[in-house]
């Protein structure tokens, strides 16, 4: 008998089995996983390659991640956390519509104190160029029309800057700066336009007409302080100032 033709020999093409659990004489099963192979159907990476970046290396077990807390499924999660923008800022809070209300009352007050102020600055100023022809018919008469329109141009000139106070202030809650501006005009207004009812309703050759538009102009001034002041004003006029950091 020659040697290829001896079944105990590892070369012998009838030996392939022996001490592999196949049977004597059976050729081995392509498809059974031998040891140190990697599963069928997985690659395996080549020998000195660095496993790709993000990838868990080969034979390691990538850790279970668990979604965010309130994640809906098919739902991308934010990178960032809610409330904040991509650079770490916090979003620009909506204006709520009592810091509109008082800004627009603002303005409307700003309107009537350019008319009032115009008005009371030109009578002043005639008022004081008319006392030196007076003077000339009435003495005297020229120093108490001089009086007067000092007065009154004095009077526009405050209402001048009442009128500025007003409508920088206004500006300045719509854009979140700051409040105290128009919470002193507003201040102002309401103690003028108090006055103004009370001596109008006192007063009886006022119409009703004149009393109405007393009463408006009172709850608008009322309206003002009262809006400005409120929890959802000072939360708006809170948050833009921790996002200045002040």
């Amino acid at each position: 008998m020659s040697q290829t033709d001896d079944p105990g020999r590892s070369d012998s093409p009838y030996g392939q089995g022996a001490g592999s659990g196949q049977p004597y004489g059976a050729p081995a099963d392509p498809f059974q996983k031998q040891p140190g192979q990697p599963e069928y159907g997985q690659q395996q990476p080549q020998y000195g390659q660095p496993p790709a970046y993000g990838q868990p290396e080969y034979g390691q077990q990538q850790p279970y991640a668990p979604a965010p807390y309130g994640a809906q499924y098919g739902q991308q999660p934010s990178a960032y956390p809610p409330g904040y923008g991509q650079y770490g800022t916090s979003a620009v809070p909506a204006k709520p519509p009592h810091v509109i209300i008082a800004a627009v009352l603002g303005f409307v007050f700003g309107a009537l104190g350019v008319l009032v102020s115009l008005f009371a600055i030109i009578v002043g100023a005639v008022a004081s160029g008319a006392g030196d022809a007076a003077d000339e018919e009435i003495p005297g008469l020229g120093a108490v029309a001089g009086a007067v329109g000092g007065v009154l141009i004095v009077i526009g000139l405050l209402a001048l800057a009442w009128t500025v106070v007003m409508i920088w202030g206004s500006v300045w809650a719509l854009k979140g700066r700051s409040r105290v501006m128009l919470l002193v005009g507003g201040s102002i207004a309401l103690a003028f336009t108090l006055i103004g009812f009370f001596g109008s309703v006192g007063d009886n050759s006022t119409s009703g007409g004149g009393i109405f538009f007393n009463l408006l102009l009172l709850v608008a001034a009322v309206a003002i302080v009262v809006l400005l002041c409120l929890k959802p004003a000072a939360d708006f006029f809170a948050a833009h100032r921790a996002r200045r950091g002040a």
